[in-house]
């Protein structure tokens, strides 16, 4: 079998020939590139599937959105860089609002440092800006990196990130502090807000529906105790049932990125509609063992991951590493409902022998 037959054995309920494999290699890939230390064959979209060819994991992420969206003539924005700072601000008749980001070098990647959404009078212009975006169908970006792909992997197509309003505003828009404070000190314009962001961004999952993917990714950043149970079942569980509903009308198949600690939130993951959670990260790095996964997660759920990236990190010995890898494929042998994946990417310290040496151990 191919890795796409064999993911999508596993995603039609049958057992495949082995294990799927497939690795998030885009941190390491990016990080490779900044430090020029990439090989010019790996370069540019043939090169970005040459690299997952090459260290023997299957591919999924990142093909171009199946959508596009562009702002109402009401709505511009500007982006300006300055070293290692750059801001991002929104203009629209009702006020502005803009997010400060900060490069970390050591670390090869962007951290907030500035919420878009500080007050209420934040979120309304959040709210107005996400009325004032128009939605267009891109399949043919999409389905030029799924066929080059071919039987390599799947393309994921992905919403928005996040989907769930209240997600988007914990992971992108207000940050944890400035979510729980707006939905204790104004909770009946917070929730006309959500409310108005989900109805704004249904156009998407149309062109999701009709679009060529076989899959759906949510890109939710999910942790289970930063959303935590009360707030996930308010509002996430609706969106997503209603979401996953029609996905699967459709014919798709669809998964969600979790991947922080997993109690409780991965149990409710089968009830919202999901086929698959995706970036599972156990223990050591996650809070469930892996023996506990299965029965956390229910007889339904896929449980894609299992293997933490900080386990290819030079900061594990080669023996830890082995050791948890013979521990997941001894605990999920005979399960159907599995596919092996980093949970979440191979960091910039990874070491491509240790992404080589998955490979041989699944055979």
């Amino acid at each position: 079998m191919t890795e796409k037959e064999r993911i999508l054995a596993v995603f039609n309920k049958h057992e495949p020939d082995k294990t799927p494999w497939y690795a998030d290699l885009s941190y390491l890939y990016s990080s490779m590139m900044a430090t020029k230390t990439l090989d010019k064959e790996f370069e540019g979209e043939e090169g970005y599937l040459k690299f997952h060819r090459e260290l023997g994991a299957g591919i999924c992420f990142y093909a171009p959105f199946p959508w596009k969206l562009n702002y109402s003539d009401k709505i511009s924005y500007s982006t300006k860089t300055s070293g290692n700072e750059r801001i991002i601000e929104f203009f629209t008749p009702i006020g502005n609002i803009s997010c400060l980001w900060h490069y970390l070098p050591e670390t090869y990647s962007w951290a907030i440092t500035k919420h878009y959404v500080n007050s209420i009078e934040d979120m309304k212009i959040m709210g107005y800006i996400h009325e004032q975006t128009n939605y267009m169908e891109n399949f043919s970006d999409f389905s030029r990196t799924a066929e080059l792909w071919g039987n390599h992997g799947i393309a994921a197509a992905m919403p928005v990130i996040a989907s769930a309003p209240f997600q988007k505003m914990l992971v992108r828009w207000a940050g944890v502090e400035n979510t729980v404070n707006l939905h204790m000190d104004h909770e009946d314009d917070f929730k006309t807000i959500l409310e108005s962001i989900e109805f704004s961004e249904l156009p998407i999952f149309d062109i999701l529906c009709n679009s060529p993917c076989e899959y759906v990714e949510y890109a939710e950043n999910l942790s289970s105790e930063v959303t935590g149970a009360g707030f996930f079942r308010e509002f996430n569980m609706p969106h997503y049932q209603k979401r996953n509903a029609l996905l699967h009308m459709a014919g798709k198949f669809t998964g969600i990125h979790i991947d922080g600690t997993l109690k409780p939130c991965l149990s409710m993951l089968a009830e919202c509609g999901f086929d698959a959670a995706e970036a599972v990260t156990p223990y050591p790095i996650g809070d469930i063992m892996l023996k506990d996964l299965r029965k956390e997660a229910g007889d339904e759920l896929i449980i894609w991951g299992g293997l933490p990236g900080a386990l290819f990190s030079p900061l594990y010995s080669e023996n830890q590493f082995i050791s948890h890898l013979e521990e997941i494929l001894q605990t999920f042998h005979r399960d159907s409902g599995f596919i092996l994946g980093v949970a979440d990417q191979v960091p910039p310290d990874g070491l491509i022998s240790r992404i080589k040496l998955v490979r041989e151990m699944i055979g």
